[in-house]
């Protein structure tokens, strides 16, 4: 998947109880999302926060290619605060093995008017120092 040439087979359990999907690319992804009952996903953040709104079991696989791997902090994270699973490639099938869904908490927003005050506040405060400054000057 991605940019390599390996296309994995689409498949299903010897009773039907297991499906197995993929896509390489959807226009909407929230279709397929909705009809998952868990999501194995790139790490970005996108990804992550649609998946867990929708009160879906995750397990993240970060690229650990990635420079500056933002994904690695944010999959890290949000797997201590046991919102999802976190893998890399080579530890997949150990997480999909030794996982407990019903350990998963589920994620909610949080209220980002603080922060956003906060960042207009010291805006507003650096704009009238800057405003002082050439009043000055």
């Amino acid at each position: 998947m991605g940019r390599g040439s390996y296309l994995p087979t689409k498949s299903s359990g010897d009773d039907g109880s297991l499906a197995v999907d993929y896509f390489t690319f959807s226009s909407s992804i929230a279709d397929h999302l909705r009809s998952a009952s868990l999501v194995i996903s790139h790490a970005g953040s996108g990804s992550i926060f649609e998946t867990l709104q929708l009160g879906k079991p995750l397990i993240v696989v970060v690229n650990e290619d990635l420079m500056d791997n933002h994904q690695s902090e944010l999959a890290e994270e949000l797997a201590e605060r046991r919102h999802l699973y976190c893998a890399r490639p080579p530890t997949l099938c150990q997480t999909i093995a030794g996982m407990d869904l019903k350990s998963l908490v589920p994620y909610s927003s949080g209220d980002a008017t603080p922060v956003a005050k906060l960042i207009n506040s010291s805006s507003h405060a650096m704009m009238l120092m800057s405003m002082e400054g050439i009043a000055m000057g």
